[in-house]
């Protein structure tokens, strides 16, 4: 049986990825603003296939290093009057979004650190 390009069918994972790249470009045509030409993505591991993300696509994470001398609280929330749910040790290597939300950057699912103390780490790659 042959498969034909209409009978591919994307993974969930990219279907997502293409999905978020759609909606960043339509959102920054109708802000007025074109994108400019940016190089490819950097690759991604994926077990046993490397992936490339899409050319133009937007980081939305970057490696950040931690610049803190009493370390760095992990709250719950992008703000001060959320609770501490964990914390970074100084010198700490942190994957965390490329932008911020009330001067804090998103590290996980419910877990915000402030970006004053983060300083990027312009050797590696976002993602």
């Amino acid at each position: 049986m042959t498969v034909t390009a209409a009978h591919r069918t994307m993974s969930p994972r990219r279907s997502a990825a293409r999905a978020a790249a759609v909606a960043a470009l339509s959102a920054a045509a109708l802000l007025g603003g074109g994108l400019t030409a940016q190089a490819a993505a950097p690759a991604r591991t994926t077990g046993a296939a490397v992936e490339l993300a899409p050319a133009g696509a937007l980081a939305t994470q970057c490696y950040y290093k931690v610049n803190a001398s009493g370390g760095l609280l992990i709250r719950s929330g992008p703000g001060t009057g959320y609770s501490v749910v964990g914390s970074y040790a100084n010198g700490s290597t942190i994957l965390a979004s490329a932008s911020t939300t009330n001067g804090f950057r998103k590290v996980g699912t419910n877990r915000w650190v402030s970006s004053a103390y983060t300083v990027r780490i312009v050797n590696l790659p976002c993602e």
